[in-house]
């Protein structure tokens, strides 16, 4: 129909189009990378320090540490680990054999001066020593099910393995990390230890048997299971001494100098704050050059910052930590060579107190967990650290000697000398009776009627040499 010049028309009514279906959602649009601050607003929000050097490895990084420990490892390191049959005292000493040979070289990475560092540097640095005893057996493949893992259906090798049985022989033990392990308990009863290798580790990841983990700990009254390691109670100390330490190092390598201060009435623009940074870089090039002359434009007053009272006070607290240090590992400052007061008569009985009441409880300790070793090799024998061996345990001894003559002349029986005063003699036959020197005469007597008389002249001076006289 036209009309007006308009084509009006009806369209018939059809079903209705289906909905179109929805779009998906467009995917999320990345997140803006954040935009760097002013330098006001970083200031504001605490943002302006850049990060300093973190301490990661306290045994690497804290020579107070390193020190206290080492001196520890190579003291007990160098005391001869003796083997014996019988009982202490009627000994009979092993000078070869199995066990001389295997701890010369109780693993093929480790010598007898490495085993014994490598436990005491884990007892140190985790308050826990793991030894892992890797056993051989004479036969050259083990059949499945006769082996010390019966369910397994693979032959096991002749290199070695973790459980004894009865033909099997102990061929080198292996010392790992204790961080490393975990311990498995269950109804409050260990069942296992879970041992997780790194990319460095000798040994792959296992789960180990009670039975097949040597493990050892230094007392923890917190967790019945793992122990509680000295590096731990001297953690802030540790903490301070690197801090004092990072400290002194920025302030050397900027030539003593706590750094510029700018100040501007006007706001500088990017490229000026640039160009100033640059003159200072090339003002101080490197530590210890002499710093050049430099010219600035537009910068009204420039403030040179200097050390406060407060921070040579800082630094002057690294003696209190490294003593902290020394105490938490039970080191006198002396042995450390760190002391300002190194007199002679002062180390001399320091080292002393150190051998008498670090060093020797120390040995008792890993003495009592060496046995399992040692038995393992021969039931019969017993390992000892010979500490009477040691140059001052000697001279401590010979004056223990001088101090038993001087009660033996008075009569105290010699056997009894020798427990009291712990000589390390035998005992001996006629130890038990008294004895005085036959030059000590009595100087009177008992008359025929029990009456006190003075003795003759004559048995006075027997025994007596005459002093001759200088003619004059």
């Amino acid at each position: 129909m036209n009309i007006l010049g308009f084509n009006i028309s009806r369209a018939h009514r059809s079903a209705p189009a289906p909905a179109p279906a929805p779009a998906p959602a467009p995917a999320p649009a990345p997140a803006a990378a954040p935009q760097p601050l002013s330098p006001g607003a970083a200031w504001f929000q605490g943002d302006d320090v850049r990060p300093g050097p973190g301490l990661s490895s306290a045994y690497e990084q804290v020579v107070w540490v390193y020190r206290a420990i080492n001196v520890l490892a190579e003291q007990i390191a160098n005391i001869p680990f003796v083997f014996s049959h019988g009982a202490r005292g009627r000994e009979s000493l092993i000078t070869s054999g199995p066990l001389i040979d295997f701890y010369n070289h109780p693993h093929p990475f480790l010598n007898r001066f490495q085993y014994w560092e490598l436990r005491v540097l884990w007892l140190m640095l985790r308050g826990e020593s793991v030894r892992i005893p890797i056993y051989v057996d004479p036969n050259p493949v083990i059949a499945a099910g006769e082996g010390p893992f019966p369910d397994s259906a693979n032959p096991i090798p002749a290199h070695g393995y973790h459980v004894k049985t009865s033909t099997s022989k102990l061929k080198s033990v292996l010392i790992l990390d204790p961080a490393r392990f975990e311990h498995i308990v269950e109804n409050h009863i260990l069942i296992g230890w879970r041992y997780r290798a790194g990319a460095k580790a000798p040994l792959d990841s296992f789960v180990f048997f009670p039975e097949e983990v040597w493990f050892e700990r230094l007392p923890n009254p917190f967790d019945f299971w793992r122990g509680l390691s000295p590096l731990w109670v001297a953690d802030l100390a540790v903490h301070t001494d690197f801090a004092a330490a990072s400290f002194m190092r920025g302030l050397i390598e900027n030539n003593a100098e706590s750094g510029l201060i700018f100040r501007s009435d006007a706001q500088l623009s990017d490229d000026q704050r640039e160009q100033i940074r640059a003159a200072l870089r090339i003002r101080k090039r490197r530590a210890g050059s002499a710093d050049d002359p430099i010219l600035l434009w537009g910068v009204n007053e420039i403030i040179q910052p200097r050390i406060s009272s407060a921070d040579l006070q800082f630094l002057e607290n690294r003696k209190l930590s490294r003593a902290e240090i020394c105490a938490a590992f039970g080191v006198p400052e002396e042995i450390l060579t760190s002391t300002d007061n190194s007199k002679y008569d002062v180390m001399q009985g320091a080292r002393l107190n150190f051998i008498e009441n670090r060093v020797a409880p120390l040995c008792a300790r890993l003495q009592a967990e060496e046995q399992a070793t040692v038995k393992a090799i021969d039931p019969k024998a017993v390992g000892w650290f010979d500490l009477d061996s040691l140059p001052i345990m000697q001279n401590a001894r010979r004056e223990r000697i001088a101090a038993a003559k001087s009660a033996f002349d008075i009569g105290i029986p010699f056997n009894e000398l020798n427990r009291v005063l712990d000589l390390g003699f035998k005992s001996l036959p006629w130890g038990n009776n008294g004895f005085l020197p036959s030059k000590y005469h009595s100087l009177s007597s008992t008359g025929p009627n029990g009456a006190q008389t003075l003795a003759a002249p004559e048995d006075l001076l027997k025994g007596c040499v005459p002093i001759p006289r200088s003619k004059t």
